[in-house]
């Protein structure tokens, strides 16, 4: 337990859920750990569950969106423990209810877009060069099977997390020649603080169960043993990679599209 010890790990959104996880796991793992966190409160309990558990830890309250909170976040990792060495894109939001896109205000768009796209456009822009400095590095993205996907009412999520697998790519590309892997993890369904009011629907969790091929919802753990993989010596030769983590969701949804093309009838092409 021990393939991050010496590493320093910034983890964004690590108030809650999977982020939270992921936090929990590189500390037990050996890395000191920053939580960059809107939530102040959030950040410190965080802060005090790693460090109760023997993890070094560093609760910031900060916006990811904003690049003044952003590089403050990444110098006080240097200032420290005097490096940085893994980048964990995980804090994101969602629209309140379900609006089309005909009916979502313009407001609720740029917030999605400046948590989900901005601010792991920002958090990577200002860790790069530390990474560099410390030899090369990971940088994660906490995606989504949204973005390859469509659930009417979910378009502005969908499209952020779409964006965010691209920057995916494009920091995987750029970054390369520093030797910083950068890699996604794309979730299914998880169940967190997020979208609880989801899961207390009557018969929710026995439905989404029902319909996953691994017979359930993942659990925050799954992610954190994939996010402590891809941050380790053991994945260095993979970047520009995402990952789905769905129990089979995806794969069962385009098999059940493959089959239903073969169903249907096909045009008559002949002169």
């Amino acid at each position: 337990m021990n393939r991050l010890k010496g590493k320093v790990a910034l983890v964004t959104g690590a108030g809650s859920g999977i982020g939270q996880g992921i936090a929990e796991l590189f500390g037990a793992e050996g890395a000191c750990v920053a939580i960059l966190e809107i939530q102040a409160q959030w950040a410190k309990d965080t802060e005090a569950q790693l460090k109760s558990a023997g993890a070094q830890a560093l609760g910031i309250h900060g916006d990811v969106s904003n690049s003044k909170d952003v590089q403050e976040a990444v110098q006080r990792c240097v200032r420290e423990w005097g490096r940085l060495d893994i980048l964990v894109n995980n804090a994101g939001t969602s629209v309140q209810g379900t609006p089309n896109l005909t009916e979502l205000p313009e407001v609720e768009w740029d917030r999605i877009m400046a948590v989900n796209v901005k601010g792991p456009f920002l958090c990577t822009q200002a860790a790069a060069p530390v990474l560099r400095d410390a030899g090369g590095g990971s940088v994660i993205n906490i995606t989504s099977i949204s973005a390859r996907s469509c659930y009417p009412g979910r378009g502005a999520y969908s499209m952020s997390k779409a964006a965010l697998e691209n920057l995916t790519l494009q920091a995987a590309a750029e970054l390369a020649s520093w030797k910083i892997r950068v890699n996604s993890i794309s979730p299914g369904w998880f169940r967190t603080r997020m979208n609880e009011a989801v899961y207390q629907r009557p018969g929710e969790l026995p439905r989404r169960n029902a319909t996953i091929p691994l017979g359930r919802i993942g659990a925050v753990e799954d992610v954190a043993r994939l996010a402590a993989f891809l941050a380790s010596e053991e994945s260095d030769y993979i970047t520009g990679e995402s990952i789905e983590i769905d129990g089979g969701l995806l794969a069962a949804a385009l098999k059940s599209s493959a089959e239903l093309a073969r169903l249907r009838p096909t045009p008559d092409l002949a002169p």
